[in-house]
């Protein structure tokens, strides 16, 4: 996608509602900005309670429309090791389901 042209920005729900079914990743704001947001002037917004939910999707919305209106800075890459895995999802997939 990036190698099109097309920005990956980033809205992880960090709402914690324990339950069987789901599989929190700890620090899921560092995965989004380490391992999954890219291109010019790409982010994240994160979204860490119900009540922030609207807004978050609000100002997200805003900064792409924005973006696409105003001259883009190009973000160099980053030479540091990512905080967290980037294969973090499939490792809690397979510690979880054994495949």
């Amino acid at each position: 996608m990036l190698s099109k042209g097309i920005n990956i920005n980033g809205l992880p729900v960090m709402v914690k509602e324990p339950s069987y079914a789901t599989m929190d990743i700890e620090n899921l704001d560092w995965y989004y900005e380490d391992c999954v947001i890219g291109g010019p002037g790409s982010f994240v917004v994160p979204i860490k309670g119900r009540e922030n939910f609207k807004e978050a999707i609000r100002a997200k919305l805003i900064r792409e429309v924005a973006s696409r209106t105003s001259e883009r800075q190009v973000r160099p890459a980053s030479d540091k090791e990512p905080r967290i895995s980037c294969t973090i999802g499939e490792k809690l997939w397979q510690d979880r389901w054994g495949r």
